[in-house]
């Protein structure tokens, strides 16, 4: 009997949540609590896992647990066959309901609320859209949630800073599109009736509202005065949030660097104003992220579909 035959002879769905329930937990007591087993009875199931993969797959601390190398891959793929089976349950009541799977999309904010809403209402136009939910939040939790199989398709920018930390493996990053990122202010702004390109040097002086380290927004600035021989800003304001650095700008408390879809309609009610760059940020690509196995079916392939036509 080889190994694989061996683990699927004898491994239990219910050891792969404990694995993943005491990564998570952090301790056996904490772990047992939500479980509802005893932490006898939680050391006891890890001792048999490791037994069963014949490698230890936490440390063993005085204040808790913290998964070994070995440990982490089986966390890893023990959270993604825990999620197709929960996939699997859901996908068994839609089918018997007669309903339509639901699309699962990740994103951060500012696409979640520009981009997203678009695609879905080509796909409505389409005909039937299917029933959607959407996650937003940071890039590291959402990429996350789609290893594990809770997110379909992200959609998100294709910069190391974004999707450096996704484990590539069975997943396809499509370039779908790109969007020019610019620099704005409130209307009664100094810098609001500049009609000639301001150079970084004179911009830097400015106050400005980003995002911290190492957001793409922030670094994309810093690289620029980078390459201009300048130093650093230091922001007036930081705030992560897209639609907080929005309304700040429009208070006149500062200028602010953003994705154009993001501002879009502030520009067009003029409550904002976009200023002129001597040196403008290159356009960042988009990118849709999925399993190659649902490439070409289902509502992931429509969501593809209809991104590539109004995104192009």
């Amino acid at each position: 009997m080889n190994d694989t035959q061996r683990l699927m002879a004898s491994l239990r769905m219910r050891q792969l949540e404990l694995v993943s329930t005491l990564a998570d937990a952090g301790t056996m007591r904490a772990a047992g609590l939500a479980l509802c087993l005893s932490t006898a009875a939680v050391s006891k199931g890890l001792r048999e896992i490791e037994s069963l993969f014949g490698v230890a797959l936490f440390h063993r601390l005085p204040r808790g647990v913290v998964a070994t190398s070995a440990g982490e891959l089986v966390i890893a793929r023990a959270r993604l066959l825990l999620s197709e089976v929960g996939q699997l349950a859901d996908a068994l009541r839609e089918n018997r309901s007669g309903a339509n799977p639901t699309l699962k999309i990740g994103g951060p904010p500012f696409l979640a609320w520009t981009w997203v809403p678009a695609i879905l209402q080509h796909l409505q136009a389409e005909g039937h859209p299917p029933p959607v939910r959407i996650t937003e939040g940071r890039l590291v939790d959402i990429c996350r949630k789609l290893e594990a199989g809770d997110i379909d398709v992200l959609i998100t920018m294709n910069t190391p800073s974004e999707l450096g930390a996704l484990k590539p493996d069975g997943f396809v990053i499509e370039q779908v599109g790109s969007e020019p990122w610019i620099a704005v202010c409130a209307p009664g702004h100094p810098l609001a009736r500049r009609r000639e390109p301001m150079p970084w040097a004179d911009l830097r002086t400015e106050a400005w509202i980003l995002p911290p380290r190492p957001t793409h927004a922030r670094m994309m600035v810093e690289q620029l005065l980078l390459q201009q021989g300048l130093p650093p800003i230091a922001p007036a304001i930081e705030s992560t949030n897209a639609i907080t650095n929005l309304e700040l700008a429009e208070r006149s408390l500062g200028l602010t660097l953003l994705a154009r879809c993001a501002c879009a309609d502030r520009l067009a009610r003029g409550t904002l104003v976009e200023v002129p760059l001597e040196t403008a940020p290159a356009p960042v690509p988009i990118a849709l992220v999925y399993r190659f196995s649902a490439a070409h079916h289902g509502a992931v392939a429509a969501f593809r579909a209809a991104a590539q036509k109004i995104m192009a």
